[in-house]
């Protein structure tokens, strides 16, 4: 569900409020601060396995095999 379905859904029981209700409301809502939009940040590990060889998901057990068997 999209933030603008989020909007909407909120949007339609409130536009039915009467005027009194809405200003009865209106301080609760405002007193709720937004919550922060969430960090989005690259995993360090993204990309380690681009090899250039097309879809590796097949071989992953071999491959960490090879890999973990080398650094002993």
């Amino acid at each position: 569900m999209g933030a603008g379905h989020a909007d909407e859904e909120l949007r339609r029981p409130v536009d039915r409020f009467s005027p009194a209700r809405t200003r009865r409301l209106l301080p609760s809502v405002k007193a709720d601060p937004e919550p922060p939009e969430p960090v989005r940040r690259r995993l360090p590990i993204a990309g380690i396995g681009a090899s250039g060889e097309g879809d590796l998901s097949e071989r992953v057990e071999d491959l960490l095999m090879e890999r973990f068997n080398r650094s002993g």
